[in-house]
């Protein structure tokens, strides 16, 4: 009894010091450590011009902060899951989020050695989270749009030829977003990195849409159509937009980012694959409305 005794002393000892050392390794390795774990991508390269990698310190981070609150992300577990198989398959990538949240920590954590930018427009909402996260890049911008607004917006935006894709130019054809201020559906005066960088994958899930006098995600539907169209680089822009459940939401995304893009859904997250102009097939879709047509589509 005695020698068993100090077997199994030793055996929990030994257990005790691997967790340590394991713990240890996990808060203080490089990024190339996440080679072995099987949750993330092997990433061994950065993609973000002049960002600092969030890498493993930043997961555990994470991973602790929502062991220990009662706040949980606003998505659900099969909704943030169709996401991590797009991080999963690209990352390290370049990452837009529209709107900070209680999953912000999530989405920079994620990504790690990628560039991920958040964009909200409440300023009483934006000073919490980044008391709470200091490290996020986030902006505050502004909506000239409201949600009152979406019926008519939608049914007059191929009025502007500024909201338009451009007859006759070829894989050159997407309407300009800086600048456009023509174009009532066009953010036109985001931070300059927004129209600097070419992003691999959007999350709208923001701003406000869910009161009359709020801003409503049209700008951001349509904005977010306009630059993935543009796009220059490799692969596609991989596009979610949550809360679809939503007359406007539904709408906006069938109108801008197209049925024939939707890759998957569930739950009030849809997933749309949208290639650009120079790497899709002419034609638009049809639609219920003004001229039957859907420009881009």
């Amino acid at each position: 009894m005695k020698l068993t005794g100090r077997l199994l002393a030793a055996g929990a000892g030994a257990l005790l010091v691997a967790a340590s050392v394991m713990a240890a390794t996990l808060l203080s390795t490089p990024l190339p450590f996440l080679q072995s774990l099987s949750c993330l991508p092997a990433v061994t390269a950065r993609t973000g011009s002049g960002y600092e990698p969030p890498g493993v310190a930043a997961l555990a981070d994470a991973v602790v902060r929502y062991a220990t609150t009662p706040t949980v992300p606003q998505q659900s577990f099969d909704e943030i899951g169709m996401s991590l198989a797009v991080l999963r398959r690209r990352a390290p990538l370049r990452l837009l989020v529209f709107g900070l949240g209680h999953d912000s920590r999530l989405w920079h954590a994620l990504n790690p050695g990628g560039a991920t930018v958040f964009l909200e427009e409440d300023p009483k909402w934006y000073q919490v989270v980044r008391a709470q996260s200091p490290f996020l890049r986030a902006h505050l911008v502004a909506y000239r749009t409201r949600l009152d607004h979406a019926d008519l917006l939608l049914a007059s935006y191929k009025n502007y030829p500024s909201c338009l894709p451009v007859p006759g130019a070829g894989d050159n054809d997407a309407p300009r977003v800086r600048g456009n201020a023509d174009c009532p559906l066009a953010l036109h005066n985001l931070p300059p990195e927004v129209y600097q960088n070419e992003w691999d994958m959007v999350m709208i899930d923001a701003p406000k849409g869910y009161f009359a006098s709020a801003p409503g995600r049209m700008a951001a539907v349509w904005t977010v159509a306009a630059m993935a169209r543009a796009r220059r680089g490799e692969g596609d822009t991989d596009v979610f937009l949550h809360d679809v459940d939503r007359p406007v939401e539904k709408a906006y995304a069938q109108e801008f980012l197209c049925d024939r893009f939707l890759v998957s859904g569930t739950g009030r997250l849809w997933h749309f694959r949208i290639p650009p102009a120079s790497r899709r097939a002419n034609g638009t879709a049809t639609g219920a409305g003004g001229d039957g047509r859907r420009p881009f589509c």
